[in-house]
């Protein structure tokens, strides 16, 4: 079992690396148990990432959290000390009966036994998401939770993928992911979470990144049909927006393309990787009213 004599402080975990990763060894070993691939299983084994995850979450007795991928319940005992409630959720079976049998002594974590991409969005409705993500399912479950009600959402992810939703018009991973990401949310970098950090050590670094909710930056009629028109356009990333929209009406309207002159645009020589949010909206706009005429 957790031990929940293990207090957080302010700043501290009074459990250091070696007992978690030989409490994380016992468990495994008792349950027979081992991280599959395919689950995206690196169990958390430095107390200096709980700490961040509880740092950044600003966690109270008065807050409901949902945690995704609950594993072994090593992050999920922690959050259960600070919060009012934990919902642990977990796809794996096997570990869904670890979580039952080693935290039996909490009487405020829920434990789900299901995948999260398959929940209903109100899960998320007014909570705080804290969680060590299953890096294969980064992108839906991250809009998931976008998209939801959420409180505020602190998630480690990928290095690659985490650099994507981050990144700054005109650089090499701009695209699609940080338009929809920025649309619906406030991004923040936290800190880079070193590999060994997780056992087994994955192969990729890994990064904490804070989501809260705001009003988006441009009011769309159609979020659908907005992205897309980005989607379309970032398929030719690299090369003028004159070109890019032509080759775009081409496709998906060639009588619009017919009547304009494209190259009177502003943005007519600009490229479509350097193009904010707000000049995706702009052409959007001015293709709209192309079709509309």
């Amino acid at each position: 079992m957790w031990l929940r004599d293990q207090k957080v402080g302010g700043k501290i975990i009074n459990i250091t690396r070696s007992q978690l990763l030989s409490e994380t060894k016992r468990i495994l070993k008792n349950y027979d148990l081992r991280a599959f691939k395919s689950y995206s299983q690196n169990f958390v084994i430095d107390p200096k990432l709980i700490q961040w995850h509880l740092q950044y979450s600003n966690i109270t007795n008065e807050d409901v959290v949902v945690e995704i991928g609950a594993g072994l319940g090593t992050l999920t005992k922690y959050l259960a000390e600070k919060a009012k409630k934990v919902t642990a959720v977990e796809v794996d079976p096997k570990l869904v009966e670890v979580l039952h049998e080693e935290l039996a002594s909490f009487d405020n974590i829920e434990i789900i036994s299901e995948d999260i991409l398959k929940l209903d969005s109100k899960i998320f409705e007014g909570m705080k998401v804290v969680s060590n993500t299953p890096y294969k399912i980064s992108s839906p479950l991250t809009f998931k939770i976008i998209q939801s009600s959420y409180a505020l959402s602190i998630l480690s992810y990928q290095k690659e993928f985490a650099t994507r939703m981050t990144a700054t018009p005109g650089s090499k991973n701009y695209g699609r992911i940080t338009l929809g990401v920025s649309y619906y949310a406030n991004v923040e970098y936290l800190k880079s979470i070193p590999r060994d950090y997780f056992y087994p050590m994955p192969k990729v670094e890994s990064t904490l990144i804070r989501l809260t909710p705001h009003e988006p930056p441009i009011q769309l009629e159609d979020v659908n049909g907005f992205f897309e028109f980005v989607r379309h356009l970032f398929s030719f990333r690299n090369k003028s927006i004159k070109r890019a929209l032509g080759l775009y009406l081409k496709q998906t309207d060639p009588t619009v393309l017919q009547k304009t002159k494209l190259a009177n645009h502003s943005l007519a020589h600009e490229r479509v990787f350097r193009l904010s949010l707000q000049q995706f909206h702009e052409l959007y706009q001015f293709i709209r009213a192309l079709k509309d005429d």
